[in-house]
């Protein structure tokens, strides 16, 4: 009998109704390259990108998160398209402390409001709860940004301040707010309640 090799790579899929999540990889840059620059505005302003990234830009981030391990980067696949739609990065991981941080970014407009994001989120989290054993995620939002909050707030995070001038953008500075969750009430509100995603989106 033949045993067929196993990639561990291509293991590390988070399926979920309407996404699911790969590692971000090198086999994966043309259309996370082409995907990300065709994004809508809204993108633009929400993660601060200030420029279009080339395929060469693309391939040094690539081999720089590769060899970086206090992140773990993921893109959102649409189950119906098979596309990408967006990202999901947990990163600044500090395991000492079991902590890190998270941020999503959906690249079009038209994927907005469809559930994706809410179950890339709890994709990420049940990934670093459970896998990562973290203890605190938390992330930061633009404070005019109320979709987003309201979408953090849905899926278990809570506000904790406002970073006065925490984030500048051409020739301004805007407030952030910080929002966690901890391992803990992720269990519960998830895991212990035997929650069903379904009648959450």
């Amino acid at each position: 009998m033949i045993k067929k090799s196993i990639n561990v790579k291509e293991l590390l899929e988070l399926s979920g109704e309407k996404v699911f999540l790969k590692k971000l990889g090198k086999e994966y840059e043309d259309e996370y390259c082409r995907t990300f620059n065709e994004g809508d505005i809204e993108t633009t302003i929400f993660t601060g990108t200030q420029q279009v990234f080339s395929k060469t830009d693309v391939e040094s981030y690539l081999q720089n998160i590769s060899l970086d391990s206090s992140r773990v980067d993921f893109i959102i696949f649409s189950k119906i398209t098979k596309k990408i739609v967006g990202e999901v990065v947990i990163n600044d991981i500090y395991r000492n402390n079991r902590s890190s941080g998270l941020r999503i970014c959906m690249f079009k407009k038209e994927d907005f409001s469809k559930g994706y994001g809410t179950e890339a989120l709890f994709l990420a989290l049940h990934y670093g709860f459970g896998m990562l054993n973290l203890h605190r995620i938390e992330l930061e939002a633009l404070i005019f940004n109320e979709r987003a909050i309201q979408l953090y707030e849905k899926v278990g995070f809570k506000k904790e301040g406002i970073k006065r001038d925490g984030w500048y953008f051409n020739h301004r500075y805007y407030d952030l707010v910080t929002m966690s969750i901890l391992e803990d009430e992720f269990r519960q509100k998830y895991i212990d309640n035997q929650f069903n995603l379904k009648d959450f989106l």
